[in-house]
């Protein structure tokens, strides 16, 4: 058994109140890693207690992982075809975060706007309601964003995958955010033997001069959210469309929020299977 691992990335950058996004092809954080494997734990009587082994630099597999996904998505008003994912499986099927556990987040908030909490919050639970997903706010942290993030991080957060990494930081700090980008998200693949891949953690950066910037402008809260939302599509595995109404299109012309491409997309994301092998 092999697992793989992978990163993805997308990016956002603002002039204004004009939002124009553009995913960041070769990637610098673009990851392959391949770690070795543990032993199954076995028994004195020969016998494996643990239905699937556990990979070296892992937690144990299937930590809160239900039978059947946690939530399911909204019902679609009408379905749309304007959108696109980031990755697939080798059967065409989206790659995305198993719906049968939640996805835990933590939020380096040092230097989050005034007000940015509730807009993080909204835009959280639209997007759990478009795509099936339950987020689980694991409080603050100190962790900085990083260009290769570590997905299993037992000394800072347990014995667990690490929880989604929201940051409000600076291009000192995230270099990908230099020039005009305002936000870049991107979530780890995993797959073993080669096999369906799905997600198991991600980061989402955001440019704090930036946004306090666009708060500063009449309606820029609503392009704030916009933003959000574009960015955890690109974390739960949303691509760019080239549909102008659709939030994932690359400009964000008006902050009207998820249009039905948009959600048709999550809706599909939310069929992602169960993992209770990783």
């Amino acid at each position: 058994m092999r697992p793989v691992l992978g990163l993805l990335t997308a990016a956002v950058t603002a002039s204004v109140a004009v939002v124009v996004s553009g995913f960041l092809h070769n990637d610098p954080r673009i990851t392959g890693l391949v770690p070795g494997l543990a032993m199954p734990n076995v028994q004195p009587d020969g016998q494996d207690q643990e239905p699937f082994p556990r990979a070296l630099n892992a937690p144990p597999p299937g930590l809160e992982e239900a039978d059947k996904p946690l939530v399911s998505p909204s019902a679609l008003h009408l379905a749309n075809d304007s959108y696109k994912f980031l990755a697939t499986n080798d059967d065409g099927t989206p790659v995305g975060y198993s719906p049968c556990r939640p996805l835990h987040y933590v939020v380096n908030d040092a230097a989050a706007p005034a007000g940015t909490d509730e807009l993080l919050e909204t835009a959280l639970a639209n997007v759990s309601a478009a795509a099936g997903i339950q987020f689980i706010d694991d409080g603050s942290t100190d962790e900085q964003p990083v260009d290769k993030r570590e997905p299993y991080q037992p000394g800072k957060y347990g014995e667990r995958w690490a929880p989604l990494l929201i940051s409000w930081t600076t291009p000192e700090v995230a270099p990908a955010l230099a020039d005009k980008v305002i936000g870049t998200g991107g979530s780890t693949m995993y797959s073993i033997n080669n096999g369906t891949k799905s997600y198991i953690t991600g980061s989402l950066e955001l440019d704090t001069p930036q946004i306090s910037e666009l708060l500063a402008e009449d309606g820029g809260s609503d392009y704030v959210l916009a933003v959000m939302q574009h960015e955890l599509g690109h974390v739960l595995g949303l691509d760019h469309v080239e549909d102008p109404i659709q939030l994932m299109y690359p400009e964000i012309g008006a902050p009207d929020g998820l249009a039905d491409g948009d959600l048709t997309g999550m809706s599909m994301l939310a069929s992602a299977p169960c993992r209770k092998d990783i």
